[in-house]
């Protein structure tokens, strides 16, 4: 987001530096060193440490993120200004002995083609976990965070925060790679889980016991409840995760797993924003429907 590469629009990337009281140069000083380059190197020594001491590494991120401007640009319906696509080495630091390294290379040519940016080394042998919940439900909680730095439904980079379609070419790659795994009986590859973030909530356990049975961890070993553990940054960084880091355990609402009325939906959007906005934001749920509901009926 903030890096020199950043695959974003220039707007928001000036808004980002405008939120925490920086000029651009003190931005781009500040965040000179976040590249995808880094990134990688750390996820794979990140890898590496937990596997060292017999630990599975779980590595977060925004879909988007791990995808060029280019696949970006050719999925939403708006102006996006194309940027070069990173130029990434993989150090292979997840690899720690000669015998990992010679195994690793049954890996390095996949039968089609990877859409992340993550070498195809990789993206081979991990176990994709996609987490969704209703568009009626997170776009607009993406709009509320966005706001923190000026950002708006109209804006380009929005387009790429209302959609599941990048779930889905994740999804939908991992799908088709296993498949012709299966056909050529190596047993490559790992099925991609999808989990309904509002079952979740409704249900965390039970979904948590399914989701443990199928990658072989012990739902015993989960923690349901935790120390709040806020820590004050800035305005972007408080929008995006102060509920969540003054939490306790999960968060349960009066949301049902039901979808919500679109009509109660635009007048509450209407209320707290405009009409125009209310109707930009229907109309990125309606858009969005098809990805999400592919996405729906592979959940656990």
């Amino acid at each position: 987001m903030n890096g020199p590469e950043c695959q974003n629009a220039l707007s928001t990337k000036k808004g980002r530096a405008a939120a925490i009281g920086k000029s651009m140069k003190e931005f781009e000083e500040t965040f000179a060193n976040t590249t995808f380059q880094a990134g990688l190197d750390v996820m794979e020594k990140t890898i590496a440490q937990a596997e060292s001491e017999g630990k599975i590494a779980v590595i977060k991120e925004h879909t988007c993120f791990i995808l060029d401007s280019n696949t970006l640009n050719s999925h939403v319906d708006c102006r996006r200004e194309a940027k070069p696509r990173p130029v990434i080495i993989d150090h292979q630091f997840d690899i720690r002995t000669y015998e990992d390294k010679e195994k690793s290379v049954q890996y390095k040519e996949l039968p089609l083609r990877n859409p992340t940016l993550l070498p195809d080394r990789m993206i081979a042998t991990l176990q994709p976990v996609i987490i969704i919940r209703h568009p009626f439900y997170t776009f607009p909680s993406a709009l509320r965070a966005s706001s923190s730095y000026g950002a708006n439904v109209l804006d380009p980079d929005f387009a790429i925060i209302a959609t599941f379609r990048w779930q889905r070419l994740v999804f939908d790659f991992y799908q088709e790679y296993c498949e012709r795994e299966r056909k050529l009986s190596s047993g490559r590859g790992n099925w991609p889980i999808v989990i309904d973030g509002d079952k979740l909530i409704s249900d965390t356990k039970g979904q948590m016991t399914r989701f443990c049975e199928i990658v072989g961890l012990k739902e015993s070993d989960i923690q349901y409840s935790w120390d709040p553990h806020y820590v004050k940054r800035n305005a972007v960084w408080d929008a995006f995760t102060k509920v969540a880091e003054e939490s306790t355990g999960v968060i349960k609402t009066s949301d049902t797993i039901q979808p919500p009325d679109i009509t109660e939906a635009r007048e509450r959007w209407e209320s707290e924003w405009d009409a125009d906005v209310a109707q930009k934001l229907v109309e990125f749920v309606e858009l969005a429907m098809d990805d999400y509901n592919h996405l729906l009926r592979h959940s656990i």
